[in-house]
């Protein structure tokens, strides 16, 4: 395979075609916790990481530190996590930018804490030039402090909508002088960047640039400027070509894709770059599978492959893949909960690997004693609980209720753009099988016969249930549950009212729009899917109203009728929605039987997933694994 073919890159040797991108994490460079993670990555058998973007005057010693000794102990914590990486197997760089980020996403801050851009925007202040000259110096004295913590090369920072990006996007740079105004201009600040750099660290140390090849304005950046970039760039003594996006001003866009994007989102932008520069040239977007990873190397539209969120997933994916155990790959849903958390400053989550950050701790260890578990539930939390539970030793019983493995997965997979679920629920169904776990479908669980099975440890999993809200009118034919619309037991008219506006009913919506029904939301609250992760709702929003369906917040239920719902608007106005079928997505409660009935017995009770409080995916899967590791 291409993908495991060897590359030189200015004397470093990469073992094959994989890279990990620079990811946000916030774990720092020094504690154990980022090693362990880095490391993992390595160990899974990827070429080369590059750790997060890192601010220049992490470095160096200026006004923004103001402390004599700061730049010394980054670069001496830095190399804690480069020899780690090292040992483990791979090489790693790290990525270069300018200042702290602001959140908005326009514009940098100086050594003041002021924010600073291209040009006047916002709140934001002009650089004036001297402080353009100081900066591309800085790049030169991080890259050398780099060097110095032992990484084996530096990326810039050119895409996303940061500095150099910005400096280079007609949209943002409006300057007259020498590093504005036509394509010479723009690119002038990035090429200085490059050149004091490369003066700094050598003839001998490689250099790779991300470029930002696309925005989605009007007057942001156009692909054919990027290409010209990249000549540019190559010709200024870069290595690498770096091939991601600028500033995407689209609700859900950006540089991590969600599931509405195909595979392989932004790579006819690497395609283009790489016809007109003899270096390498790097590809991202979505390349989640080995198929796709290694059709664009074979067809020539890129030298390397990033994998990003996947190895966030599956720290191992290069290693199954070269190993042909691509059914054990745990597949990235692509839905940027990793980003929403960390921009939230909460704990870093994957949605499918409840190890993530957590590599130390979480690192599977025998049983001290093996016991008999059952596991009541084969959806995702009763899966993970019986998966891990199994692989430390423990003599594992699984029990469904229904015919087939999944549970909320069946449901959630049906919903648009949400076919990757399937993927998932079949790996975890397979390590069921390869951890040796008694799967037993289509058996209804009652307390008798768990006590004559006699387990010492029972971990209920047994999900929840719909919530059917008192709404006169609520058991009229007309009316049917979401999970059923979903598996398509239940038909509907061509206009469509859903009662609930969090994630099944804004799912339900989608789907019935794409359907052509004429759909409302109606809810309580004063928010629609307020619940949801931020990418992931900015997504499903936008193709709500796309799609043209009503969104109605802050109402009254008063009545269904066989002609629709009444309801009393937040203006205090009676009204009737017109609707053929009336669809119940109000939540769910937790299954709680069995519980009761189990209580008092002579058995080791867990419960986990819905059946505690009903949730998401990452909220079941975290779950299992924290009780198959307690068990």
């Amino acid at each position: 395979m291409k993908l495991f073919e060897p590359i030189t890159i200015r004397g470093m040797t990469l073992k094959n075609r994989m890279i990990m991108p620079a990811m946000q994490v916030s774990l720092g460079f020094r504690s154990s916790r980022a090693q362990a993670y880095f490391a993992e990555r390595a160990r899974g058998g990827v070429a080369a990481i590059i750790t997060p973007a890192t601010s220049v005057d992490s470095f160096i010693f200026d006004e923004a530190w103001g402390r004599a000794g700061a730049a010394a102990n980054f670069i001496s914590g830095a190399g804690l996590l480069v020899d780690a990486v090292h040992e483990a197997g791979a090489k790693v760089g790290i990525q270069l930018w300018h200042g702290n980020y602001l959140p908005q996403g326009i514009g940098m801050m100086d050594g003041r804490g002021q924010p600073v851009a291209p040009s006047p925007r916002e709140e934001m202040r002009e650089l004036t030039i001297a402080e353009i000259h100081s900066i591309a110096l800085k790049f030169a004295l991080a890259a050398v402090g780099a060097k110095l913590a032992r990484f084996d090369f530096v990326e810039l920072h050119g895409a996303h909508g940061y500095l150099l990006s910005q400096f280079f996007s007609p949209a943002f740079n409006r300057r007259t002088d020498e590093y504005g105004g036509d394509l010479a201009g723009r690119m002038r600040f990035a090429l200085e960047c490059v050149s004091t750099t490369r003066t700094a660290v050598g003839e001998d140390y490689p250099v790779f640039f991300r470029v930002g090849a696309w925005e989605d304005m009007t007057d942001g950046i156009k692909t054919e400027e990027a290409v010209q970039f990249a000549a540019e760039l190559e010709g200024g003594g870069v290595d690498v070509i770096d091939v991601s996006v600028g500033y995407l001003s689209e609700p859900g866009s950006g540089a991590s894709p969600g599931p509405d994007r195909p595979m392989g989102t932004f790579v006819h932008l690497a395609e283009a770059i790489k016809k007109k520069v003899t270096i390498p040239v790097v590809a991202v977007g979505r390349l989640n599978t080995p198929d796709i990873a290694e059709a664009l190397l074979a067809e020539g539209k890129a030298d390397l492959v990033a994998i990003g969120r996947q190895l966030i997933a599956d720290p191992l994916w290069p290693k199954k893949v070269a190993a042909g155990q691509t059914e054990d790959i745990v597949p990235c849903l692509s839905c940027n909960i990793c980003l929403d958390t960390i921009f939230a400053t909460e704990e870093l989550k994957c949605s499918v690997n409840a190890s993530l950050a957590k590599e130390e701790e979480y690192a599977l260890r025998p049983a001290k004693r093996k016991r008999r578990v059952l596991v009541v539930g084969g959806g995702p939390a009763g899966m993970e609980a019986a998966r891990t539970a199994a692989m430390r030793g423990h003599e594992v019983v699984l029990w469904e209720k229904k015919e087939e493995l999944g549970g909320q997965l069946l449901l959630a997979a049906v919903a648009p753009h949400k076919e990757v679920i399937s993927r998932l629920n079949k790996y975890m169904a397979g390590q069921l099988k390869k951890a040796g776990v008694q799967v037993v479908l289509g058996h209804e669980v009652i307390a008798d016969s768990v006590k004559a099975m006699r387990p010492e440890v029972v971990v209920l999993a047994a999900g929840s249930t719909p919530f059917i809200p008192d709404i006169p009118g609520v058991r009229r034919d007309n009316v049917v549950l979401a999970q059923d619309v979903l598996v398509g037991w239940e038909r509907v008219g061509d206009r469509v009212v859903v009662i609930g506006g969090e994630l099944v009913g804004c799912e339900t919506a989608d789907y019935l729009a794409q359907k052509d029904k004429i759909v409302t939301i109606v809810r309580r609250g004063p928010s629609i899917a307020a619940g949801m992760n931020p990418r992931a709702r900015d997504n499903l929003l936008a193709r709500l109203i796309k799609n043209g369906v009503t969104m109605l917040t802050g109402v009254r239920y008063e009545e269904i009728t066989d002609k629709g719902l009444v309801i009393t608007d937040k203006e205090g106005q009676r009204q009737n929605i017109e609707a053929a079928t009336v669809v119940l997505a109000t939540g769910a409660i937790p299954k709680t039987e069995l519980t009761t009935e189990l209580e008092g017995q002579d058995v080791a009770l867990h419960l986990i997933g819905d059946c505690v409080t009903p949730g998401k995916i990452v909220d079941a899967i975290r779950d299992g694994a924290r009780v198959g590791r307690e068990i």
